[in-house]
């Protein structure tokens, strides 16, 4: 009896589960007592505390967590107790954090908690081992993964619509499009070029009309939110797929399916609503695992999925191609991908330069010198003068570390595992990145906007590529950790706090939307002509004509103007309409204003 006592007391007050211990009861201190809220990013926050004070609160925590591991053993619960008090202390100061320099604090929270998680993981190896997942096991998880990232972005994607958060562009020009789209067939809108004008003059999206079913069955915005979700959350299948091919364990499948529906840059990349872009992962990732099984049609029925997204789409097949023929060595494939993708963004310029609002290059005028050269005047650049590409690659806006917080953010919730092969021709899968790398339009080095959601499927599968080649384990487990550290802190702080704010914004005004929601549908007349405030907007979009106010240049040829009351902006707009014999035909107290054309 007391050698069995004084066994546990050795392995329970070793040196390293005494430091363990003591920075576990630290961190159950900070969660119990001190409260984390948005003032931590204050010196003064506090400072109240006695010394004193935080001595006897670890000291009882500790001798809390001292029970537990006299009677746990030899279960290590000192790392289990530091793992998910850690977790939450980093998901807490995530979500809370207010400052400025949020990069700066997601690189100092992923360097200290990887750390963490390095340290746990190792230390929980034997109980980890013991943990043999089955096939219901992945299956759960990866069911579990696709419902939460699904729910997620379709939360906050409803309650921004719900909240009027959603702004013509790039959300009520969709909706004006799938309104006509229901009633025509055809992807016409008003609202976007202030013009009755083809959304595919301006972008060639064929992608979309995979929504029409729905959205005609259920004709809301809130249907295209949910759409949405659901096409980025069933990326998870491919991810899961491609992790069984390649013959990775479970435990790092269930890791790799619940990776990427925390990766930071799939829910953040639909906080500014619907863009077709959301489809590249879904489509690549397949046309990657129909690839890597050789199953011959479906890959190219899905690289021709991947072409109707976009017609810049086109960029990320070619990538692949290029991949095919120099990585893989599969010339006859390359060579038709490289031909699909050539060929079809080069009738898809063709069509939009002559019949269209031509071809967006402006993102790339850093790079082009003579304006005429279009995207061949930045290729060009890219082989005369590399070094100048050295000069753009993490420079931003500003001078600002934005591209740096970016590369971050994409690369570390991986674990940098894109990076990690001897075959150097596999760095191809990490080359479009350099697509929003090289730019200086600083939305697409921002994880906020949708520019990325065909990297993050080269990520992906660069990664899944890259793991079983790494043959030391230990190496395999600390990049696996960094990868798990790295997305909870992205995920902390880039996704919740938005999540939070659009949740508290819907309970504490429901009853205000819901009014101005009513107010909308009952005064204005169905089939009327209208110019709107940008946010009001989506809501009154179920019409054929229907113009943003800011854009209409103050033309009087629409009979209702709709100003949003809530802003500022719309006084200069009050003011010239009641000039051009507009008068108030209803008004929803300080929030909503109708303005009607007289009768002549």
């Amino acid at each position: 009896m007391r050698t069995e006592i004084y066994r546990r007391l050795l392995g329970a007050f070793s040196w390293e589960r005494t430091v363990c211990r003591v920075v576990a009861a630290w961190c159950c201190l900070i969660l119990t007592t001190l409260k984390p809220t948005s003032d931590f990013i204050h010196l003064s926050f506090a400072q109240g505390t006695s010394l004193l004070q935080v001595a006897l609160g670890v000291l009882l925590f500790f001798a809390l967590l001292s029970v537990a591991a006299f009677f746990g053993t030899p279960v290590n619960t000192d790392a289990i107790a530091l793992l998910i008090s850690s977790t939450v202390c980093f998901l807490w100061w995530g979500c809370f954090y207010s400052g400025e320099a949020k990069g700066l604090f997601l690189l100092s929270s992923i360097a200290v908690y990887s750390l963490f998680v390095i340290y746990c993981v190792r230390a929980l190896m034997p109980l980890l081992e013991l943990w043999k997942p089955g096939k219901r096991t992945r299956l759960g998880a990866l069911i579990f993964a696709g419902v939460i990232c699904c729910t997620v972005i379709a939360t906050f994607g409803c309650l921004r619509y719900r909240t009027f958060s959603t702004p013509n562009f790039d959300f009520g020009i969709f909706c004006n499009m799938f309104h006509n789209m229901r009633e025509t067939g055809l992807p016409m809108v008003t609202c976007e070029r202030d013009q009755l004008l083809s959304h595919f003059a301006v972008h060639i999206s064929p992608a979309y009309y995979l929504f029409l079913p729905f959205y005609f069955t259920f004709p809301s915005p809130l249907t295209l939110q949910i759409c949405q979700a659901v096409v980025l959350a069933a990326g998870v299948i491919p991810v899961y797929l491609l992790a069984r091919h390649f013959q990775l364990s479970s435990k790092v499948t269930i890791l790799l399916t619940l990776a990427y529906a925390f990766y930071p840059a799939i829910s953040a990349g639909c906080f500014y609503d619907l863009h077709e872009n959301c489809f590249l992962p879904l489509f690549l990732l397949l046309t990657f695992y129909f690839f890597e099984t050789k199953r011959t049609v479906p890959m190219y029925v899905c690289a021709a999925l991947v072409l109707t997204v976009k017609e810049d789409a086109a960029v990320y097949l070619l990538f692949f191609a290029i991949f095919v023929l120099l990585s893989e060595r599969k010339y006859l494939h390359g060579a038709i991908l490289a031909g699909m993708a050539v060929g079809y963004f080069l009738l898809c310029g063709f069509l939009l330069e002559k019949y269209g609002t031509g071809m967006m290059v402006n993102r790339f005028d850093n790079l082009i010198y003579n304006d005429e050269d279009g995207l061949l005047g930045a290729i060009k650049t890219a082989l005369v003068n590399p070094a100048y590409l050295l000069t753009q690659l993490f420079s931003a806006e500003n001078k600002s570390w934005d591209k740096i917080i970016y590369f971050v953010q994409m690369l570390l919730p991986l674990g940098l595992l894109p990076f990690c092969t001897k075959k150097a021709s596999r760095w191809l899968l990490v080359a479009p990145i350099l697509i929003n790398m090289l730019t200086m339009y600083g939305y697409q080095y921002n994880v906020g906007f949708q520019y990325h959601f065909g990297i993050t499927a080269f990520l992906f599968y660069a990664t899944l590529k890259n793991l079983p080649e790494i043959e030391a384990a230990s190496v395999r487990r600390t990049l696996l950790s960094i990868a798990a550290a790295a997305c909870v802190c992205c995920y902390a702080i880039t996704v919740l706090p938005f999540v939070n704010s659009y949740t508290g914004k819907w309970i504490r005004s429901r009853d205000s939307y819901l009014e101005m929601e009513t107010f909308l549908q009952e005064e204005l007349p169905e089939d009327a002509s209208v110019a709107a405030s940008t946010f009001l907007l989506p809501h009154i979009s179920d019409r054929s004509e229907i113009y943003e106010v800011a854009y209409h240049g103050y033309a009087s040829d629409v009979e209702f103007v709709v100003l949003d009351l809530r802003y500022d902006s719309h006084k200069p707009f009050l003011n010239v309409y009641s000039v051009l014999d507009y008068e108030e035909y209803a008004r929803l107290d300080n929030r909503i204003l109708i303005l009607q054309k007289s009768a002549e």
